[in-house]
């Protein structure tokens, strides 16, 4: 199967406060059960609509104030996290901004939204400038600089940000970044603690959104997933649909989950579902195309990576390494698939994008470039499966049997679906 590309990104972790008052009626109020115990309000899915209605009406009554446009922006993210389109984070950016021409000083919300949009369209650079000037008028702002720093590959940047920000440790969008950086040390094991936490201390809270609620599961689903424990996994994904019963993310989890079974009927559903829910998932769109290879149905498989295709090239930034290893996976588009690993490598030097260019390297032949890259990739280290079984190719290649089957071993540690149910590819010739 194709290898699964990426961890979920952490920087999807939300603020407590992300949209600020809601109109009346419009509350995720949790309700106490006969044993005492919190139940969360059923989801509406007309909540986020309303939301948005709401603020852009009070915005087209009083234009001038910087509250109604700042709000604005924060509903244009949550819509975001609801359907996963991009443009309502390019929405949430103007909103932000205006907010911010309006009232220069002090306006520490509207410049964390504006952070969030930029991050949200992989605009790097600049949502660290807007991160850091958040910071300075609220510390605990600092997080979101450290989010934006590992999304740089700036590690010891990054905790110094969050170190700064002052942040308990338990709280929840901290707990995530704690996550991410027991990920970068090895400590998987601490990761999914952290994550399992924060997942619990969402279910408590009775002002967060049902999405954002449910993210926090699908990110312990996603983490045991990777992990080859795919029954706990596919319980997470579950539970967060049980919260947010549109969760496209849950779906996709659930339709790899399938898919390291080989229950490719079972992937086709998942993945159709995902795809319906939000157009801009592409992980359930490269899962729903081999799925459907592998059942003979290619026309439709042509027809998804061709959805796919489109996907990369409407929001190049966002999707290019996505695009560039689904590529690299199925040998297609090969010199397209190594330019873009190229033009990642010079916005991040994190250890998906070396990965990234080591693979696209690979696939094409060059052989010395996917070495060096190769290097780069283990200085980070990552952590992934998919990265080790990446790097045992290139090590085999290279002449360097005992590295590879020391590669081999930790992705099958790691995740041991991995190693039974992927063959190697052999490196196309240079184009």
């Amino acid at each position: 199967m194709t290898w699964k590309s990426l961890v979920i990104p952490l920087t999807l972790a939300v603020s407590l406060s992300l949209t600020g008052p809601l109109p009346a009626g419009l509350g995720g109020d949790l309700d106490d059960d006969a044993d005492g115990a919190l139940r969360r309000a059923p989801y509406d899915p007309a909540t986020v609509r309303k939301t948005v209605d709401f603020w852009e009406g009070r915005v087209r009554k009083s234009p001038g104030r910087f509250l109604e446009h700042r709000e604005l922006a924060g509903a244009y993210l949550a819509r975001q996290r609801d359907s996963g389109d991009v443009q309502d984070a390019v929405r949430a950016e103007r909103a932000a901004r205006r907010s911010l021409e309006l009232l220069t000083r002090g306006n520490a919300a509207a410049l964390t939204r504006l952070a969030r949009s930029l991050l949200g369209q992989h605009r790097f650079p600049e949502a660290l400038e807007a991160a850091r000037r958040a910071a300075e008028l609220d510390p605990a702002a600092g997080l979101l600089v450290a989010d934006v720093e590992l999304e740089l590959g700036h590690n010891e940047r990054a905790r110094d940000a969050f170190a700064r920000a002052g942040v308990a440790r338990n709280h929840l969008n901290a707990l995530m970044l704690r996550a991410r950086f027991a990920q970068a040390d090895g400590d998987l094991d601490g990761a999914l603690r952290c994550l399992r936490q924060a997942a619990r201390q969402a279910d408590e809270l009775s002002d967060l959104p049902a999405e954002a609620a449910a993210w926090f599961h699908v990110m312990v689903g996603h983490t045991l997933i990777d992990r080859g424990r795919l029954d706990e996994g596919s319980v997470a994904c579950r539970t967060a649909l049980a919260i947010f019963p549109r969760d496209y993310r849950a779906m996709t989890g659930l339709a790899e989950a399938a898919a390291w079974r080989g229950e490719w009927d079972e992937v086709v559903a998942w993945g159709r579902r995902a795809v319906e829910a939000s157009s801009q998932d592409p992980e359930a769109l490269a899962l729903l195309a081999e799925a459907l290879s592998k059942l003979g149905q290619k026309e439709e498989s042509e027809r998804r990576i061709q959805q796919l295709n489109e996907l990369a090239h409407s929001f190049p930034r966002i999707y290019d390494r996505h695009w560039a290893l689904f590529c690299a996976d199925n040998d297609r588009n090969l010199d397209e698939a190594y330019a873009l690993a190229r033009k990642d490598i010079e916005l991040r030097q994190d250890a998906g994008a070396y990965e990234t260019l080591a693979w696209a390297a690979f696939k094409k032949g060059l052989a010395a470039e996917a070495d060096v890259a190769l290097r780069k990739a283990l200085e980070r280290p990552p952590q992934t499966a998919s990265f080790f079984r990446h790097a045992e190719a290139i090590a085999r290649a290279a002449g360097r049997p005992a590295q590879a089957d020391a590669f081999r071993a930790r992705a099958r540690e790691l995740n041991p679906y991995v190693v039974k149910a992927t063959q190697l590819s052999k490196p196309g010739a240079a184009e």
